[in-house]
């Protein structure tokens, strides 16, 4: 007995010296980010039971000068997804709810996407729903302009287009989350703040924990959003969105960290639940695994296994980290959209588990040797979709990739026709025809795959002629006008007001690729669509990351 209580004794003199550690990088990392009288952030650790270190930093309103609190509210942005899916989870385990059934089902007014959807597709971001975020700020929907529920049911209902078959592929979705919300009450028949405010917060004694779901609704506590311009700080306009199921839960730091040991020994649920938590769920179309569970990213880190999410809303960040195997909780929420909560996150990691790293290998297999015969197929000019080309040299018995204004990157075989790069995390796969000749390869790089074929030497098809593509389109999905111009004898798309408000895009010159193909910068590949004349009748802006194949209509 004596020795047990030794133990135990050693091990909360660490946590002890742990959170001194912590706390003073914390002090320092707050003096260089808050600076005096501005906008914080709140962190908090748990580890089993015990809350091993809770903190605010900052002010939550500048107007006033009142500082951050322990019992401050801030808008969790998209941490609060993995709530929203937690309350799904619930109401599956009572029989309310078929993970499997078609959205439908549920919310009879949706209309048919031309692919069924499930519930779970909505979960897992597998649904090819268009994220309504992206939708606005093409459609030229001010992201602070009022903006409710009914708003967003009717954006989602209006733009039809799926950017792929639901189960393919992992898309980030505001819009599938924004459905859940109105699942929940559908088959709860109650209005989602209360059910999730009533049902997952109250049990828990969370008395400082909200959903906003409505203009003008009370937040007590409410830390106020600020963002940093060139005038210095500024309020946001958070409130104006009052969107629930993706966004807008607002949780006090005490709460957080009840939040978190729950999921460790959950009360709301059987704790066999957490397991869907912590694995994945299903596999892709290309067989890759799915590494977001119910609204839970799964990611490892130095060897260190994490459940986690990140948030960012206008005027607020946010970042929940669950560590499975260390029984270890950490939260990190703040009032400066411009303080990154997930560096804050990764520094309390470093703190307090350095000792479980393990340096992860580049490669995933032994690096292979290959003749210098072999390494010379895979020489010459790829093209890329987009209109890039990449150059690979055989030298000395290695192949380097060749980029113009950047030097020569040696790439490392992993296989007889894979390589892979040191210098930044991509692969590229060369595809070896039944000749063995090599005139194709597969780029990956951030999570996609690109295709490039070698160059023949064949010239590209000419452009058309400017009088043919120039004139006004109509996006009837985002029931938005386009325009192509020419400013100083180069074709542009003129882009909507939002998108120069928010991402500084506005005229944007159209570079050509080849044939109908073009070039536009920061939005990546356009192609003009023709009718059975061969007359150009429209375009496709092809992928803007949570966007696919936006179609626009030519009408003079």
């Amino acid at each position: 007995m004596k020795k047990l209580i030794m133990v135990l004794g050693s091990i909360l003199l660490t946590l002890e010296v742990f959170a001194q550690n912590l706390e003073s990088k914390m002090d320092s990392l707050a003096r260089t980010l808050t600076g005096k009288d501005q906008p914080g952030f709140v962190v908090g650790v748990t580890k089993g039971n015990d809350v091993i270190f809770q903190k605010a930093y900052g002010q939550m309103n500048l107007d006033y000068q009142m500082p951050n609190s322990n019992q401050t509210t801030f808008n969790l942005a998209s941490v609060s997804k993995h709530i929203t899916a937690f309350a799904i989870l619930k109401l599956e385990e009572e029989g309310k709810i078929n993970l499997d059934a078609k959205i439908q089902d549920y919310i009879p007014e949706l209309p048919d996407y031309g692919k069924e959807i499930k519930v779970r597709h909505l979960i897992h971001h597998t649904s090819g729903l268009g994220s309504t975020d992206n939708i606005r700020l093409f459609a030229g929907i001010s992201l602070e302009q009022p903006w409710t529920a009914d708003d967003e049911l009717e954006l989602i209902k209006s733009y039809k287009t799926l950017n792929f078959n639901p189960g393919d592929e992992f898309l980030y979705s505001n819009a599938g989350y924004s459905l859940l919300a109105k699942i929940i009450e559908n088959v709860s028949a109650q209005a989602y703040d209360d059910y999730i405010e009533n049902e997952l917060f109250a049990p828990l004694g969370m008395v400082n924990s909200y959903a906003y779901t409505r203009p003008g609704k009370t937040i007590p506590n409410r830390a106020v959003g600020y963002k940093k311009t060139s005038n210095g700080m500024e309020r946001t306009i958070t409130e104006a969105e009052s969107v629930a199921g993706g966004t807008n839960i607002y949780m006090s730091l005490e709460d957080m960290l009840v939040w978190g040991k729950h999921y460790f020994q959950p009360t709301l649920f059987e704790p066999k639940v957490i397991n869907r938590l912590a694995s994945s769920p299903a596999k892709l179309a290309n067989g890759s695994d799915l590494n977001y569970t119910f609204g839970l990213s799964l990611v490892d880190y130095k060897g260190i296994r994490l459940v986690s999410h990140s948030g960012g809303t206008m005027g607020f960040s946010a970042y929940f980290t669950w560590y499975p195997d260390h029984d270890m909780f950490v939260a990190v929420a703040a009032n400066n959209q411009n303080i990154s909560t997930a560096t804050i996150s990764r520094l309390v990691t470093e703190t307090m588990l350095s000792a479980y790293f393990v340096e992860a290998s580049l490669a995933e297999n032994e690096d292979v040797e290959l003749p210098v015969e072999q390494l010379r197929k895979f020489e010459g000019e790829f093209k890329m979709d987009d209109g890039m080309v990449l150059t690979f040299k055989e030298k000395e018995g290695k192949l380097f990739l060749l980029i113009p204004d950047a030097p020569e990157f040696e790439l490392f075989a992993s296989s007889p026709s894979k390589f892979y790069l040191k210098a930044f995390e991509a692969q590229t796969e060369f595809l070896i025809d039944s000749s063995g000749e090599v005139n194709e390869l597969v780029w990956y790089q951030g999570g996609k795959s690109f295709i490039g074929k070698k160059d023949d030497g064949t010239l590209p098809v000419p452009a058309p002629d400017k009088d043919e593509f120039l004139g006004n389109y109509f996006s009837a999905d985002l029931n938005a006008g386009y325009q192509i111009t020419l400013k100083n004898d180069v074709p542009i798309l003129v882009m909507p007001r939002t998108l120069k408000y928010y991402l500084g895009l506005e005229n944007l010159p159209l570079e050509h690729i080849d044939g109908d193909r073009f070039k536009v910068e920061k939005l990546g590949e356009i192609y003009f669509t023709r009718d059975i004349r061969k007359k150009i009748n429209g375009f496709l802006i092809k992928d803007v990351g949570r966007l696919r194949n936006i179609s626009f209509d030519k009408i003079n």
